[in-house]
């Protein structure tokens, strides 16, 4: 072999090595990700789970009649500050914020979809109507982080995902809840 193929060879190997590497590097990346991702979606769990939340999410069972008292449709119309309706604010405030975290990126959306779909979907349902009487008041931007992750996660119940996700864990062969 001449120094020109020896030359080549070594220039191969180096590029393999740097394929590696990179390879290397990306996996961790990775893994970097996914660890973020569970500490952001435990302390979203941990702020649901809270009695500040559930709280805001038993005060939405008085949303459907205050919805229907014209008087209080004509509030939600203007921007002041509606105390019968402060529980319902801080959840959609807060559904807001987490939205905003799945819509970007910061959390995957198919980890917070498994557990959470049927409850955003429901959420949304119940707020509707009053998110739309209070964008005239306060600009169109108003929950929409959290409407489109509403509709993502209507999306993903219809499609049968969610059901198939859950249908795995019960054969799972490793254990869990019996067929």
């Amino acid at each position: 072999m001449d120094a020109a193929w020896l030359g080549a060879l070594a220039s191969l190997i180096s590029a393999l090595i740097v394929c590696a590497t990179a390879v290397a590097a990306f996996a961790q990346l990775r893994h970097y990700r996914n660890a973020n991702d569970i500490v952001v979606y435990l302390r979203i769990v941990d702020k649901l789970d809270s009695d500040e939340m559930r709280e805001a999410v038993r005060s939405l069972r008085g949303v459907p009649p205050l919805l229907r008292d014209p008087a209080f449709r004509e509030r939600l119309r203007s921007s002041e500050l509606i105390p019968e309706f402060l529980g319902a604010f801080r959840l959609m405030q807060f559904l807001e914020h987490f939205a905003v975290l799945v819509n970007k990126g910061g959390v995957a959306e198919s980890l917070v979809l498994s557990e959470y779909a049927d409850n955003f979907e429901h959420y949304w349902e119940v707020l509707r109507e009053a998110v739309y009487l209070r964008r005239e008041a306060l600009g169109p931007h108003i929950s929409a982080a959290f409407e489109h992750l509403a509709m993502r996660a209507a999306v993903y119940r219809s499609s049968g995902r969610m059901d198939r996700e859950y249908a795995a864990l019960l054969r799972d062969p490793r254990g869990g809840a019996a067929p």
